[in-house]
């Protein structure tokens, strides 16, 4: 029988049957299934798997390791009598070190090896983390070329003028265009009408008078050697071999401008982006920003050798809202270029949290040519709130230059692309410009003009009310000139991209985006774009918008908001769901705006509107938050320095949150720090934090994982997510830069749309238990019951059905029953005191009145018990007890033991002036009065022979080494007595001036201005005197009144010297005229003093009329030698010790009870009126006329009427005392 055959034979004789030739069915490279068992993978969940954490950890092991070594090995060499080896704890800022196997110690953990960068948009401020204050380095590098910049462009000058058809300039109201013109014309006319609307004065023909003075004043001109102030000018060598390649910092700065050979300015950072129009690599562009920084570290901080630079730490400061290409690029050269051993990275907002101590606040940073505002919550920076405007400080210079060209500014030939134009321009905007209306006035100025190789040129001029216009360009940026703004942008450098999407992937803001929406211009509607614009539009109508367009979806949100239908379900609270869109709504508009288009359209926006926006989005609809930033506003940067400009600020953010307006409050730093430093200030302080160290980046990290390590090491989400359409939806709720007051109030009142917001943080550890081996049951348990115990009835109903169980008589223990006490309604208290004579203590309570320290001693003599109050029972007792047992004495050894009797005759007031006497006469025996004693003059008592060796060598009571070196006699200074006859020593709990290295002669002639007490404040002060008065022992004298002072101080120390000459009478030129350093506005030689700031009483001693003299200052005057050749020598001061009776001790503390309110330690009080306030002081000193002699002269007389009555009271109260006697 034929067996079946198997598949392979019938397949090996056909011809099918498959070998093996070892041989692969294809040479390319075969990924294998992913096993679907590892589903539960740990990847990338342990410290372990994720490079920077590894190597902290190894980094940490081996200093265990090292540290347990050196321990042993100080172990084993140590002796048997040594002391014990301590235990060797790390330091948190030791962990790692700044190179491999390199540790912080000592000074270096405190910042002595860590370089802090803050590079803003105009300057560089460098310094070691512990340094007090930056250095400041101007961002800016001079190459060699061909031309400087203002030989470009056919010498255009900036501002630019418009010329007329054969090249002349047109006039000065025309040269700026007409746009230009109408916008100043319409800011004068508003500026009046606010003027008067405050009660200001307003000359009707002001700007004429400023505009024919400047027409008519010439120049004068000094010669170089006449110029106390000249410029010292960068001396560059003719020959261009022997010229440097290159200057950096303010010597480039002051360079000439048509040196030999050229040079050529080039700032790499404007508008706090990459300047690639002046570049044509990008290569070039990051080599110069290398060589500025590089070229400061090594001038500003003495570290010329870069091989030492590994040695060293790096914190730079980053925009709140950067631009990722910047971030990596700034890594890779200070890593690989400069070499150092660590990097860290940390936001300009935060920074300045850090440098000026608040934890939550909102942050605007004004700098030279950008604006950023952000809030800061927690230590963190709300993403959403961010915003960077591009306008600064440069261009409030630009337009101030600009309006005084306007009003015929007699140096018309200004140009800012030279150099020293652009230096002197600086210099008339800080000295002139501020926002006070009290300010502005028609006032005379001057300025020098000083050019390399020509003579010193003075100028004359007046302002008016430019000064203030052009810092009201934050609040109208229309004014500024952003046209060039936007030119050459990513000419060089592209976005950055996502590497898996190609997508944009730099970081964005709602409140970003919102400002861009309303700058930008309106959509296309049906493919047709507005105002004939065409697709290839230059940018730069773009970015300047002439008027601003109203939000387009802003009606949209409106009729939403209106809509009473009810039909339609209402949008989910989840911003990740997206709403509905309404009928008829175009399909772009809630289409988030396309992030290549962001580049077109340049951010610029009212400041007061950009702030609310970012508190807006930074709060997310929350009230608390929304108060908390509002009253924590702190404002930064150089471009703040502007006197008013926080008053102004916080007035105008009045205006547009009327609801909120008691909430506002503008801050400035504390501790006195300079505003241009606190970013640099709080970076320094981050370098230094103990344990900060996962924020450092290390060489060997950035080699293995480039870039890809700041997702691990930065202290924010490096990749951000991309903004839902639901958050472009947001910018409904905010009006457009122009819109009134009314639309910002309402636009706060409407609920706002939040924005989704995810926290990023690392997970270290997993969990381990295995998942539940069934579903979770779930028990319906009514919690209904709950309300009925959570009422507040509850507890009432509780107290009333549970009576108090306390165990106690009805006395409490102690009969106090008044009834059976004879006579005590009568008045007779007898029954109730206690009796004259003490009854005996009972045998058995004896013991109880035994100390401690005599219990259980057989002999015990009792005496004074301390914890008894009234001793008097026992106390008698014991007297007995003593003198019973005392040996009967003689009567002369009782009389020897008695104390002597007191001699009543010193109190003789007669006894007393004869001892009084006495004392003269020691010092000048030759005058002493010999004879009997009349009215006019008595005899002293006899010295002995003791006080009159006292006299002749005196010797100090407690330290016999010391010598008198002369003697001075003390007398009274009648002549400088005040009128109200005594003096008060003032004491200042901080400097009060930036002066502190030495003395400031300013301080000599400071005044104190008190400011009149409110109400409230002057009730309360009443009330605690009237209760003092009542029961002084209770209620401790309040001490002076807590008066509110302006402080006030001269300008310049010129000014301190010269009035301290005025006030001295034996001065010989204290009557020159010429001492005087100011002019008022009436032409009146003056002494201007100029408020510092206000501050408060802090603490304030009684003044005590019955102790006038327990403490006095004393003043050593020795004449001088010639006093008898200068004036009337017998008005001068004998030699003495001069005393001033001192009545009153009291302590400033500057005014912060804004700082206060802020932090939430104080409630929040209203600011005073401005027209309490006073900016300075005109002091004139002048001799006291007739009519002032004589006020003066009755205020006196009737201070010492006054003075004579209550002693004639003392002395009648004692006479009376006396016949009772």
């Amino acid at each position: 029988m034929v067996g079946k055959k198997s598949n392979r034979s019938l397949l090996r004789e056909e011809g099918l049957e498959r070998t093996d030739n070892n041989m692969d069915l294809t040479t390319w490279p075969q990924v294998n299934m992913i096993n679907q068992k590892n589903y539960y993978t740990e990847y990338l969940k342990r410290d372990d798997q994720i490079l920077p954490l590894r190597l902290q950890q190894e980094e940490r092991r081996n200093r265990m390791t090292t540290s347990a070594k050196d321990r042993d090995r100080a172990l084993a060499q140590s002796k048997a009598g040594d002391a014990p080896v301590p235990d060797m704890e790390m330091d948190l800022d030791d962990e790692v070190g700044i190179d491999e196997g390199t540790s912080l110690t000592g000074q270096d953990a405190f910042g002595s090896k860590v370089i802090v960068l803050h590079p803003g948009s105009q300057n560089l401020r460098i310094g070691l983390a512990s340094d007090a204050l930056p250095k400041t380095v101007p961002m800016v590098i001079a190459r060699q070329w061909g031309s400087n910049e203002s030989e470009e462009n056919g010498e255009e000058p900036k501002p630019k003028r418009m010329k007329y058809a054969d090249g002349t300039t047109m006039e000065p109201e025309k040269m700026f265009g007409e746009e230009f013109a109408i916008q100043y014309s319409t800011m004068c006319s508003e500026l009046k009408v606010h003027m008067r609307a405050h009660k200001r004065r307003v000359l009707p023909n002001s700007k004429e008078l400023i505009v024919n003075y400047n027409k008519r004043t010439p120049p004068e001109t000094i010669s170089e050697h006449n110029d106390p102030l000249r410029v010292d000018w960068t001396e560059i060598p003719s020959d261009p071999q022997k010229a440097p390649a290159f200057i950096t910092g303010k010597d480039a700065l002051r360079i000439p401008d048509y040196s030999t050979p050229r040079y050529k300015l080039f700032w790499p950072l404007r508008h706090g982006w990459y300047n690639e129009h002046n570049y044509d690599q990008k290569r070039a562009l990051y080599d110069d920003i290398a060589v500025i920084i590089e070229e400061a570290i090594k001038s500003q901080l003495n570290i010329p050798q870069r091989k030492d630079w590994s040695q060293y730490g790096c914190v730079f400061v980053v925009p709140d809202l950067y631009e990722k290409r910047y971030v990596t690029q700034i890594l890779d050269m200070l890593l690989r270029d400069f070499g150092f051993g660590r990097v860290c990275f940390i936001q300009e907002s935060l920074a300045a949290t850090f440098g000026a101590g608040y934890t939550s606040a909102c942050v605007v940073d004004l700098g030279a040519q950008k604006t950023s505002i952000c809030c800061v919550e927690e230590g963190m920076c709300l993403e959403n709130s961010r915003i960077n405007l591009k306008y600064g400080g440069a261009d409030v210079t630009e337009t101030f230059i600009k309006m005084m060209l306007f009003d015929h500014f007699p140096y018309s030939e200004i140009n800012l692309n030279r150099r020293y134009d652009f230096l002197l321009a600086e210099e008339i905007k800080i000295k002139f410009c501020t926002l006070n209306e009290g300010d502005v006035s028609p006032q005379p100025a001057d300025f020098h003009l000083r050019v390399s190789g020509q003579a010193t040129r003075k100028y004359t001029f007046k302002t008016y009310d430019e000064i203030l216009l052009a810092p009201q360009g934050y609040f109208r940026p229309s004014i500024f000139d952003n046209s060039l703004k936007l030119r050459d942008r990513r000419k060089l450098i592209d976005r950055s991209r996502d590497l898996y999407d190609d997508s944009p992937n730099d970081p964005v803001s709602a409140a970003q985006s919102a400002i861009i929406a309303m700058t930008a211009p309106p959509p296309p509607l049906n493919g047709h774009i507005p105002n004939g614009q065409a697709d290839g539009a230059d940018r730069a109508a773009v970015s300047t918008p002439i008027r601003q367009l109203p939000n387009p979806l802003q009606k949209f949100s409106e009729q939403e908001r209106n809509s009473n239908s009810a039909v339609g379900s209402p949008a989910p609270d989840d911003e990740d769901t997206p709403a509905p869109q309404a009928e008829g709504e175009a399909d772009g508009a809630k289409k988030e705006m396309d992030p290549s288009l962001r580049d077109d359209v340049l951010p610029v926006a009212r400041l007061d509107v950009a702030i609310l926006t970012s508190i807006i989005h930074g709060a997310r609809n929350d009230d608390r938050k929304t108060r908390e930033f509002l009253g924590g506003i702190m404002v930064i940067g150089g471009g703040a320095q502007i006197p008013g400009f926080y008053s102004y600020l916080e007035e105008k953010l009045k205006e547009y949150k009327p609801a909120l307006a008691k909430d506002i409050m503008i801050g400035t730093p504390p501790r006195e720090l300079d505003p241009q430093g606190v970013v640099w200030k709080g970076a320094s302080v981050f370098g230094k934090l103990r344990g900060t160290n996962d924020s450092w980046i290390s060489r060997l990290e950035h080699d293995r994982l480039g870039a890809r390590v700041l997702a691990y090491k930065l202290m924010w989400a490096w990749s951000t997510p991309q903004l839902h359409s639901q958050g472009e939806g947001a910018e409904s709720y905010l009006p457009t830069p122009e819109s009134p007051p009314e639309a910002m109030a309402n636009a706060a009142s409407r609920p706002e749309r939040a924005y989704h917001q995810d926290y990023i943080c690392r997970i270290r550890y997993e969990n381990s238990l295995p998942p539940p081996p069934g579903s979770v049951k779930l028990l319906d348990i009514p919690i209904d019951g709950l309300d009925y115990y959570a009422s507040p009835g509850f507890a009432s109903r509780l107290h009333r059905s549970q009576p108090i169980n306390i165990e106690a008589d009805a006395e409490l223990g102690m009969p106090i029953d008044l009834v059976g006490m004879p006579g005590v309604f009568d008045g007779d208290e007898s029954s109730i005191q206690a009796p004259l004579i003490p009854p005996p203590v009972h045998p058995r309570d004896k013991n109880l009145l035994r100390p401690l320290s005599e219990l259980g001693k057989p002999k015990y003599q009792p005496g004074g018990i301390s914890f008894l109050r009234r001793t008097e029972y026992i106390s008698s007792d014991a007297a007995r007890a003593r003198l019973e047992a005392a040996p009967k004495s003689t009567p002369k050894a009782s009389a020897a033991k008695l104390r002597k009797p007191v001699d009543t005759s010193k109190d003789d007031p007669i006894h007393v002036l004869r001892a009084a006497v006495k004392g003269f006469d020691i010092a000048h025996p030759e005058d002493a009065y010999t004879g009997h004693d009349t009215n006019d003059n008595i005899k002293g008592l006899e010295p002995t022979p003791a006080e009159i060796e006292a006299w002749n060598n005196p010797k100090h009571p407690t330290k016999s080494i010391l010598k008198p070196v002369d003697i001075y006699p003390i007398l009274p200074d009648l002549d400088a007595g005040t009128d109200a006859g005594s003096y008060m020593v003032t004491k200042f709990t901080a400097n009060p001036t930036q002066v502190v290295d030495r003395h400031d002669p300013r301080m000599d002639v400071g005044m104190l201005r008190p400011i009149e007490l409110d109400e409230a404040t002057l009730a309360e002060y009443n009330a605690r005197m009237a209760a003092h008065a009542a029961d002084p022992m209770r209620n401790p004298h309040p001490g002076g009144p807590p008066f509110n002072y302006h402080f006030f101080l001269p300008e310049e120390e010129t000014s301190a010297i010269n009035l301290k000459k005025k006030l001295d009478v034996d001065d010989p030129d204290h009557d020159d005229p010429h001492l005087y350093t100011a002019k008022n506005k009436d032409g009146k030689e003056i002494f201007r003093l100029t408020q510092q700031r206000i501050y408060e009483t802090g603490r304030s001693t009684a003044p005590d009329p019955d102790h006038a003299y327990k403490e006095i200052a004393l003043a050593l005057h020795d004449p001088e030698p010639e006093a008898s050749d200068v004036g009337d020598s017998s008005q001068r001061l004998e030699k003495a010790a001069y005393y001033y009776p001192v009545m009153q001790k009291m302590q400033l503390k500057p005014h912060r009870s804004k700082t206060l309110a802020q932090l939430g330690v104080a409630p929040r009080v209203e600011d005073e009126d401005d027209d309490k306030k006073i900016d300075a002081l005109e002091v004139v000193v002048e001799d006291l006329d007739d009519a002032e002699k004589a006020r003066r002269a009755e205020h006196r007389a009737a201070l010492l009427s006054e003075a004579i009555e209550e002693d004639g009271a003392q002395d009648r109260d004692q006479d009376a005392d006396t016949q009772d006697i």
